[in-house]
């Protein structure tokens, strides 16, 4: 059983803690059980012989300023001020405060050290100069099946963002996606300059590197996933996924 006795200076804090009578339910269920756990002495409640901070956004934040910010404390990372308000203070979630309260310091995310290498530069793709010249094609799926069909082929014109969904089936081959293109965009549209996909098997396929290659079309295989390289597409995708 831990020692009633707590010595602790008199300070403003604890002045402003015994004025401060909330308590949550954490600290209510321990006093509540009177195993010298938890104890209440001259209106300061005290878990494991530390004192139970009030759910008091100012005094925790004041806590927590005095705990981080001093000339003589020096901006300690989350581990190291964790340890030293659990010395002498106590609160449900006292932890995420610390994590939140380090993240958030301006000082702290200034001074610190990367070690990690430095990110590359964004390559971002060319600016189409006319209708449908310039496409990008992803599928997205396998999704619930609805007559027959179970995966979304979305199709979006680079230049004026216009997007065209044709529902297949998983198992769709290059020839497939051909006829998509023959029927929903040549056909209604032009023939495009550029293809920009990913590298799925559809899309990387022999039959497709000669189809584009007999149309005049440039083809481009995109990493998937990866927003820096056709964030356009990614956008469109989580936007359809909210929709559906």
């Amino acid at each position: 059983m831990l020692g009633r006795k707590v010595i602790m200076e008199e300070s403003d804090i604890v002045k402003r803690i015994r004025k401060n009578n909330t308590r949550e339910k954490e600290i209510v269920q321990a006093l509540e059980k009177n195993d010298g756990i938890a104890w209440e002495e001259d209106e300061v409640a005290y878990m494991e012989g530390r004192i139970y901070m009030p759910n008091n956004k100012e005094l925790k934040e004041e806590i927590l300023r005095e705990h981080h910010n001093p000339a003589d404390i020096r901006h300690l990372g989350q581990q190291r001020m964790l340890e030293l308000l659990k010395r002498n203070y106590w609160w449900p979630g006292l932890k995420e405060d610390v994590k939140r309260y380090v993240q958030c310091c301006f000082k702290c995310q200034q001074n610190k050290v990367l070690h990690q290498r430095k990110a590359g530069e964004l390559h971002p793709l060319e600016i189409p100069q006319g209708l449908w010249q310039e496409i990008s094609i992803d599928i997205i799926g396998p999704l619930p099946k609805s007559n027959g069909m179970d995966v979304i082929v979305v199709i979006v014109d680079q230049f004026t963002k216009m997007i065209c969904l044709k529902a297949t089936m998983t198992n769709v081959s290059s020839e497939g996606i051909a006829k998509i293109y023959k029927d929903n965009i040549w056909k209604l549209h032009r023939i495009p300059r550029r293809i920009l996909s990913d590298r799925g098997l559809q899309f990387a396929s022999k039959f497709m590197e000669e189809f584009t290659r007999a149309l005049g079309t440039k083809r481009q295989l995109l990493t998937a996933y990866h927003p820096q390289t056709d964030g356009q597409m990614e956008r469109i995708n989580q936007e359809i996924g909210t929709f559906l």
